[in-house]
């Protein structure tokens, strides 16, 4: 018997063939479809990854964005507690440097606003890749799915008439089916962070609207110092 190896980046292929002898041309382009299937998955599983990269980085990038309109909001409180601000108080009998603290602090929330819109523009470019991956691999009968993988059958099926070890092929192919299931759970994790990041910038929108409609107490001395 001859060992075949093949150094895939997915998982090393390796199984036996016969010393001498052909294969037909029914066994090579198996074989060939069953590599091919190899490099398909490596493609998912780099892609998997990758996206849940880009989707945790933008929960990070959200995460600032959230604790800031938090540091915020406990600053408007704050203001809020000290008795001096109201919207009853006329304006000339609050001390100039608070003045200008709140109109500082107007402005912050109101960039803090602004950054929460735009940031949508980046919830859209992973929505967007969201939805192709769906389409691709989950919506739909799956490209490469461990549980009816049919690449290899004919060659099971006349194993007789094959110059390749069926029994190496076959654990071969229990392995591969294996680390593809492997693939299939990062997608999972995936959809995790995912999701996460999607709920969580719900909850930072209703947030930010909350603190806009508190922060308009400031507006006369944001209009004051215009």
């Amino acid at each position: 018997m001859r060992n075949i190896t093949i150094n895939h980046p997915l998982r090393t292929i390796n199984y036996l063939t016969e010393d001498i002898g052909s294969p037909s041309q029914l066994e090579e382009g198996a074989l060939l479809a069953y590599r091919k299937s190899h490099d398909q998955a490596w493609f998912m599983k780099t892609r998997f990854v990758e996206e849940r990269g880009n989707t945790l980085l933008e929960s990070i990038a959200l995460a600032d964005l959230d604790a800031e309109i938090a540091d915020l909001t406990d600053m408007l409180e704050w203001y809020k507690e000290t008795g001096e601000l109201n919207q009853e108080q006329p304006l000339a009998d609050v001390d100039i440097k608070l003045q200008i603290e709140l109109r500082d602090c107007y402005l912050k929330i109101e960039e803090a606003h602004r950054r929460t819109v735009r940031f949508y523009d980046r919830i859209a470019l992973r929505e967007q890749v969201y939805n192709d991956i769906v389409d691709k691999y989950y919506r739909y009968e799956k490209p490469l799915d461990p549980l009816k993988f049919k690449v290899l059958d004919e060659v099971f099926e006349f194993a007789s008439d094959m110059n390749v070890d069926v029994e190496s092929l076959s654990t071969d192919l229990e392995d591969f089916l294996s680390v593809l299931l492997q693939v299939y759970d990062l997608l999972e994790d995936y959809f995790v962070a995912y999701h996460d990041l999607y709920k969580g910038y719900g909850d930072t929108v209703h947030k930010m609207a909350a603190l806009t409609k508190s922060a308009q107490i400031l507006r006369p001395f944001w209009q004051a110092q215009s």
